[in-house]
């Protein structure tokens, strides 16, 4: 489950009150596999209504001083194992830390606890990064159902165009297949995460808002976004009819890639994000693709399942056409 720990030098949390503390336990591991910090904790329900994006089962509250006592920060995204029956639910989950609280317990709401089927008083394991520790293709993410990240180019070079595509796999079909596409048809460099389950679910187990997503998760996109690129297009799915042409790019620059799309995708409208587009505009500073690129040089692609299911390729050509003109 990627949940094999590293031992820490700090295990010891200050639960808020003068006379109580908390130990979080390294797990030891005696393979290999030990590239992601893990804690053995216990889970307890809350009722706290927190005003988060998505829905409330995705997010979490950990003791207070969890933030100064171990690599744990808050808006970080973690992985929950209650270690119980896989058939009661996911064997273990993405979750955002949203705040902290006097005590000694992780936690959750009730529909957080049923995501990994797991119930107040439960014991669990939280690991330090939301990607799998050792596997880093899309094809170990999907033999071993997991969450996976990895690039495509060379990660210590100079690059014009970053493409990212942080729900591929099975959470936002063939998002991972254009990233690819674009990096390697401009010779330039991609970020991809790959999410995989078995009978369905990869959107519910692993999907972060990208406003969300915190690069200390995702070592890999921490350490290619040290240095920006001049350009980042991202690269999403959604339910709507038409591809949604957004970022912070200017609108003639949108433009001339929307008609590079629409020039050759059959059957669907290419449209550009208005300025209240705030839903899917990718816009809003605290989105991971502008982040990784200048404000002004960014560009988000929306798309309904079917284009991305059969005219993937397409709209990524498209992009890329689109990027040239802009660059050239």
């Amino acid at each position: 489950m990627g949940l094999a720990a590293a031992g820490l030098q700090h295990s010891t949390i200050v639960s808020g009150t003068d006379d109580e503390t908390t130990a979080w336990q390294p797990i030891d591991d005696d393979g290999d596999c030990n590239m992601m910090p893990s804690w053995e904790i216990t889970l307890e329900e809350t009722t706290a209504d927190w005003s988060t994006r998505s829905d409330s089962n995705k997010y979490c509250s950990v003791p207070c001083g969890t933030t100064d006592d171990t690599e744990l920060e808050l808006g970080q995204q973690v992985r929950i194992s209650a270690g119980e029956s896989e058939d009661d639910g996911f064997p273990d989950a993405i979750y955002t830390i949203v705040s902290t609280h006097e005590g000694a317990a992780v936690r959750l709401t009730q529909s957080g606890l049923d995501r990994i089927g797991a119930s107040d008083s439960s014991t669990a394991t939280v690991g330090g990064q939301a990607v799998h520790p050792e596997y880093d293709t899309r094809r170990a993410g999907q033999y071993n159902d997991e969450y996976v990240e990895y690039v495509v180019g060379e990660e210590d070079q100079e690059t014009d165009v970053f493409a990212i595509a942080p729900h591929g796999g099975f959470i936002e079909y063939g998002t991972d297949f254009q990233a690819e596409r674009v990096a390697e048809q401009r010779d330039d460099v991609g970020w991809i995460c790959s999410g995989f389950n078995d009978g369905g679910g990869s959107f519910d187990r692993w999907h972060v808002p990208s406003t969300e997503l915190d690069r200390g998760s995702f070592p890999l996109l921490e350490g290619l976004s040290d240095e920006p690129a001049d350009w980042a297009v991202a690269f999403h799915g959604y339910a709507d009819e038409n591809i949604f042409i957004g970022g912070t790019a200017s609108e003639s620059d949108r433009q001339l890639v929307a008609d590079a799309i629409d020039d050759r995708v059959d059957g669907t409208e290419v449209v550009l994000a208005s300025a209240d587009a705030t839903d899917y505009g990718g816009a809003a500073p605290s989105n991971i693709l502008n982040e990784v690129a200048p404000i002004g040089q960014t560009i988000q692609l929306e798309q309904p399942t079917d284009v991305r299911q059969t005219q993937w390729m397409a709209v990524a050509d498209g992009v890329v056409a689109g990027l040239d003109a802009i660059l050239e």
